[in-house]
C-alpha cells in the first residue's frame, strides 16, 4: 500500500463513482481529502466514509466550469487542510445524442465541464504546487471513449480525447517544477454515469459487455482508484504525460461495437437506459447551471 501520510488530495466530483472511490482509497493510504463537488448531499456521504479512515475530509461546493468556484475551492483547501499535494480532475458529465438534433447547451455543458473544467482544476492546483516548491501529482480522468466512439457518444468522446492531449502538453511544462501529471482512460466502470452505456448489473447490456471483456467483468471505481494510488505514489516518479487505458481488455475485443446499432435489441435497451439517465441529469442540471 502506498503511504500518503501527510498528503492532501483535492478531488473534483468525489461524491460518487470514480471520484468517491478515489477519495476512499487515498484516505486509506493516509491522505486528507478535499471533496470538490456540486452535489453536497453526495459529498457528505463521501466525507463520512473518509473520516472512518481517521482522515480529515473537507467539503467545498465547486462547479468546475466556473473559474471563480475552482479557485475558491483550491484556496479553501489550502487554508483548511494546509496545502495540495495531489489533484484528481475527475468531474465530468455525458450527454449522448445525434449531431442532427443535439442542443447547443448539451454540447457546451460537456465542453465546459469535461474539458474546461479539467483545465481550470489543473491550472489552479498546479499554481499552488509551483508556489509551494514541493512539487505534486495530478491525475486527469479521461475515458476509453477518447479512443472509441459511436453515433451517440461522439461529443463525450471529443471532450475526453481533449483531456488526454492536454495532459501530454502540460507534462512538459510542469515536470521541471516537480509535478507529474497523467491521464487515465477507464472502460466500463460501475458508476452512475456509466449506466446510460452499460445498464444495470445483471442486465442484458452489462451481461453482453462483460462477456465481451477478456477479464469477464465490468470495472469498479476501486479499480481506477488503485491505479490513481500508484500514480500519486513514489513508484510512479518517472511517469508523466501518459494516457493509461484501464478497461479489462474490451478496447481490442468485439464488445466495442455491441451497442452501436440502435435497431438491435441491445441498442434499444441502451436507448431506454439513456432516457432513464436523463432523470438524473435533470436533477443535477440546476446545479450545473449555477456558475
Amino acid at each position: 500500500m502506498v503511504d500518503l501520510s501527510g498528503k492532501v488530495a483535492f478531488i473534483t466530483g468525489a461524491g460518487s463513482g470514480i471520484g468517491q472511490g478515489t477519495a476512499l482509497r487515498l484516505a486509506r493510504d493516509g491522505a486528507d481529502v478535499c471533496i470538490a463537488e456540486i452535489d453536497l448531499d453526495a459529498a457528505e456521504e463521501t466525507a463520512s466514509m473518509v473520516r472512518e479512515f481517521g482522515r480529515r475530509a473537507q467539503i467545498v461546493r465547486c462547479n468546475v466550469a466556473s473559474q471563480a468556484q475552482v479557485q475558491e475551492a483550491v484556496d479553501s483547501c489550502v487554508a483548511e487542510l494546509g496545502g495540495i499535494n495531489i489533484a484528481v480532475a475527475n468531474a465530468g458529465i455525458g450527454r449522448g445524442g445525434s449531431v442532427l438534433d443535439m442542443e447547443l447547451k448539451h454540447w457546451q455543458d460537456q465542453v465546459d465541464i469535461n474539458l474546461t473544467g479539467v483545465f481550470l482544476t489543473v491550472q489552479a492546483a498546479a499554481q499552488r504546487m509551483v508556489a509551494s516548491g514541493d512539487g505534486g501529482r495530478i491525475v486527469c480522468i479521461s475515458s476509453l471513449a477518447a479512443l472509441n466512439t459511436s453515433q451517440w457518444m461522439w461529443s463525450y468522446s471529443a471532450t475526453k480525447a481533449g483531456v488526454a492531449m492536454m495532459v501530454r502538453g502540460w507534462a512538459s511544462e510542469l515536470g521541471p517544477h516537480g509535478i507529474n501529471i497523467n491521464a487515465i482512460g477507464p472502460g466500463v466502470i460501475d458508476t452512475p454515469l456509466a449506466h446510460s452505456l452499460a445498464g444495470d448489473e445483471g442486465g442484458p447490456i452489462r451481461t453482453a459487455l462483460e462477456a465481451a471483456t477478456p477479464v469477464g467483468r465490468s470495472g469498479a471505481p476501486s479499480d481506477i482508484a488503485g491505479l490513481i494510488s500508484f500514480l500519486v505514489g513514489p513508484d510512479a516518479d518517472f511517469m508523466t504525460g501518459s494516457y493509461l487505458v484501464m478497461d479489462g481488455g474490451i478496447r481490442d475485443a468485439r464488445g466495442g461495437g455491441l451497442l452501436e446499432d440502435p435497431d438491435t435489441p441491445l441498442g434499444q435497451e441502451r436507448a431506454r437506459h439513456m432516457q432513464a439517465s436523463e432523470v438524473r441529469n435533470a436533477r443535477l442540471q440546476p446545479l450545473i447551471d449555477q456558475r
